[in-house]
């Protein structure tokens, strides 16, 4: 057996993005609190659902605790996006706090207005919401007419051609310290606070406008023929302030399909296939048990190996096991090694590379596979798969690497790293937990030392393209 490239630790960052999350990711989901009045949230349900979300409706007159978590029955999920569109109903006390941690949790709050006139206790109730529980500034007063501008960082929706984008039937005028979205010559009628604009730490948004009717269809076609409709600049805001879904690492359904097919692979009695072709090469095969097999990676009647200084040590040893192969050519060494029931996949393809695989199954409980593909130069691979739970690891080399990659304990473990050249990686998951990887490195030299050892599910993700000299990181989750 050969064993290269074994543990170090790099404590420097220098550049990095990663994720560390829990269980799942949140849906793209939306609640709407409305009075059913016309077809305004119809209208808004409409759009949303169209820009990808699930949109739960409720006529409630009482806002929901823990928005950003659960569901309004109580259940877990939460919402990305709220809009209130009770313009005859007041936040009550518990409703603004409750609002208030939504939004310090990273939601969207859109909150609707009226007319100043007949409507002042609402819009007031709007006002205490902003200054009691953002920290800015509000006042609402009256306007009426056709929107004639928007702010471009918080919408790219247009006036349409010489009319207007959409009208205000006597709704509220909005004069604070957030920033503006739409405007009636110098009169703002939909206002923003978010970043800056709220206290530290709080990471979404609040929007409010000031008419209903906005959002009924009466009034969104009035002057308006295409691309006119307050649901653009709905679309856009949220769009804008929603933050990015937090990537999670997880088997891809290619992936499944091919973990799958090679599962289901199996032989009776024991057999091989081997192309051998020239040179020095040196091969080694054990199959000890019964119902083995090494036909190559496309699971035909191949097996493949071609020329220059080859060696390859090839045990299976108990029962069941399936492994393809194909090196073609250069110095390279291949060892494999499978216990019981396991699915190895692997191509090499040339120059001075190390490769060492060792899978095992305790109790013969635990469905391993392994995928492994390296281009060229002198690439270490180093995999362990060992105990119980299934493992399965895909690895996409590239040239010039170092990757050990250590998958053991009693969970279900997942790991993919996908490298260009000059990368050296080094991955431990242990414990009863559920541990997912991907790392995807490219750019220059980066080093990349990950733990995963809990009986808490660890999830991590990262995506690196490294601009700077060399990059490194060292990441623990338990």
């Amino acid at each position: 057996m050969y064993k290269f490239l074994k543990r170090f630790t790099i404590a420097l960052f220098i550049w990095m993005v990663f994720y560390s999350i829990v269980d799942k990711a949140k849906a793209d989901t939306a609640l709407i609190y409305h009075s059913s009045y016309s077809d305004a949230h119809t209208n808004v349900k409409a759009q949303l659902e169209a820009d990808g979300y699930t949109v739960t409706m409720s006529t409630s007159g009482t806002i929901a605790d823990n928005l950003y978590t659960n569901n309004i029955d109580g259940t877990s999920g939460g919402y990305d996006v709220v809009v209130d569109l009770k313009y005859n109903n007041n936040i009550g006390s518990n409703g603004k706090a409750r609002y208030q941690s939504f939004v310090e949790a990273g939601g969207v709050l859109i909150v609707t207005g009226e007319n100043e006139t007949h409507f002042s206790s609402r819009n007031n109730n709007i006002e205490g919401l902003i200054s009691n529980k953002f920290g800015g500034s509000l006042t609402m007063g009256n306007a009426s007419g056709y929107v004639s501008s928007l702010n471009s960082t918080y919408t790219d929706s247009s006036i349409d051609s010489g009319s207007n984008m959409l009208y205000i039937a006597g709704g509220a005028s909005l004069s604070g310290d957030g920033q503006w979205v739409a405007k009636i010559g110098s009169t703002v009628v939909w206002m923003v606070w978010e970043g800056s604009d709220l206290p530290t730490g709080y990471d979404g948004a609040v929007y409010v406008t000031g008419d209903i009717n906005q959002f009924t269809s009466s009034y969104m076609a009035n002057g308006c023929s295409t691309n006119c409709t307050v649901m653009n600049v709905v679309s856009d805001a949220v769009e804008y302030s929603v933050p990015a879904s937090t990537p999670l690492s997880g088997i891809t359904s290619n992936q499944t399909t091919e973990f799958n097919t090679y599962r289901n692979k199996s032989v009776s009695g024991n057999q091989i296939y081997i192309t051998q072709t020239g040179d020095n090469n040196t091969l080694n095969i054990v199959q000890d048990g019964d119902d083995n097999l090494i036909i190559g990676t496309d699971l035909s009647s191949n097996a493949v190996i071609n020329g220059d200084n080859n060696a390859l040590d090839l045990d299976q040893i108990g029962n069941d096991n399936v492994l393809g192969i194909d090196v073609v050519g250069s110095s390279n060494n291949v060892a494999v090694t499978q216990n019981e029931d396991q699915r190895a996949k692997l191509s090499i393809t040339g120059n001075s590379n190390n490769v060492d695989l060792d899978q095992s199954a305790i109790n013969y409980v635990g469905e391993h596979y392994m995928s492994v593909i390296v281009a060229g130069n002198s690439n270490n691979v180093d995999v362990d798969q060992t105990e119980t739970g299934n493992k399965k690891l895909f690895l996409d080399i590239d040239g010039s690497n170092n990757v050990a990659v250590d998958q053991k304990g009693t969970g279900d473990h997942y790991a993919e790293i996908t490298l260009t050249d000059s990368h050296n990686v080094d991955v431990t998951q242990d414990g009863s937990g559920d541990h997912n990887a991907t790392i995807n490195l490219s750019g220059n030299t980066s080093s990349v030392t990950l733990t995963q050892d809990s009986s808490t599910s660890q999830n991590y993700y990262l995506y690196q393209n490294c601009t700077q000299t060399s990059c490194s990181a060292t990441v623990t989750q338990n």
